[in-house]
């Protein structure tokens, strides 16, 4: 265990200090996977699948805010459309839109949940979303989650809407129309994923906001428990037991990553718990402080002797450099590390 928590040190040390690089290259990484992504769903038009393309707007998504990255993986989603058939395009249009303005009206810093859930989908563990922003969101978080569930499963639809479309005759579009539409508000099963990740949210974000010792684990545990009956009903109801197993595997996979994601945010020693017990005008506090698992990374010290002098220097940082103006060389140096 304790070399698994220097292991976290040297990490947060690493990224504190390099984070101002470190920052856009994720962004980067993350913005190229999701455009690939789209790409790879509704890539009609050649040309937005070229690579010189996707790097451009990938690196422009790397410099600006999540808000940006999730308008441009709309406008670049809709000319996909649009190349294959303009009216379709329009709908989708209206359906997006709709999304982005509910989404930036209400957790306009979310975007990359918008994104990640599609890309999770197809990963087949969407399911770290929903716990981890239980653990580290608010419920609000449900709008953005929800959003990204609906893109995905718009996604789908529209793969199969491409290849309705014959003509442009008033009938063929308005077939068309009610198809988009008709599958989305009776696609039950995306009702059910929307209202089960709901669900999951809400029992993180309440269990981990109580009064117990390790109460964040015991969060991310009750959370993928919610999830997994919930989806169990939910599969069994709609006559798809074929997925059970692999939702079952998903969940344990997505827990996982969901305790080492909050392994490196947050470790509380519960063995040095303290309640403390102050009041003011106003109110008498009751109040439990769980102090934070840190470790001191060993640091190298390097000794330096010199023959001429018949001195010896101990320097706690390897690179520091030498502030001796009476020394000019060494003629013989005996580095050791401790």
């Amino acid at each position: 265990m304790l070399q698994l928590l220097e292991i976290r040190e040297r990490v947060k040390r690493f990224y504190q200090r390099y984070d101002l690089y470190l920052l856009p290259i994720i962004k980067f990484v993350f913005a190229l996977t999701a455009f690939s992504t789209i790409n790879k769903q509704i890539g009609y038009d050649v040309r937005l699948n070229r690579l010189p393309i996707v790097l451009g707007i990938s690196l422009l998504s790397a410099f600006t805010p999540s808000a940006i990255m999730v308008l441009l993986a709309t406008a670049v989603s809709i000319l996909h459309v649009y190349f294959i058939s303009p009216i379709l395009s329009i709908i989708v249009i209206a359906i997006l839109m709709i999304l982005y303005l509910l989404f930036a009206r209400y957790t306009p810093k979310q975007g990359y949940v918008l994104l990640a859930v599609p890309i999770l989908f197809i990963l087949k563990i969407p399911y770290v979303i929903p716990i981890l922003l239980g653990v580290v969101s608010t419920p609000i978080s449900i709008v953005s989650t929800g959003c990204g569930v609906i893109i995905y499963f718009l996604f789908q639809i529209i793969k199969t809407a491409v290849t309705m479309q014959s003509n442009v005759s008033i009938d063929d579009i308005i077939q068309l129309y009610t198809h988009v539409i008709d599958s989305l508000k009776g696609n039950r099963q995306m009702i059910m994923t929307i209202v089960i990740f709901a669900m999951i949210i809400m029992v993180t974000y309440f269990v981990r906001k109580l009064s117990i010792d390790y109460a964040f684990e015991i969060s991310i545990l009750a959370g993928a428990l919610t999830g997994i009956l919930g989806f169990l009903i939910s599969y069994l109801v709609l006559s798809r037991s074929d997925q059970i197993l692999s939702m079952i595997f998903g969940f344990i996979v997505s827990t996982v990553l969901v305790y080492i994601i909050h392994f490196f945010r947050l470790t509380l020693d519960y063995s040095g718990v303290e309640h403390a017990q102050f009041e003011d005008d106003v109110y008498y506090y009751y109040v439990k402080a769980i102090p934070k698992v840190t470790v001191t990374v060993p640091q190298v010290n390097v000794k330096r002797f010199n023959v001429k002098s018949g001195g010896r220097r101990e320097f706690s940082d390897p690179d520091m450099e030498d502030t001796d103006a009476g020394v000019d060389e060494y003629e013989y140096e005996d580095d050791t590390e401790s």
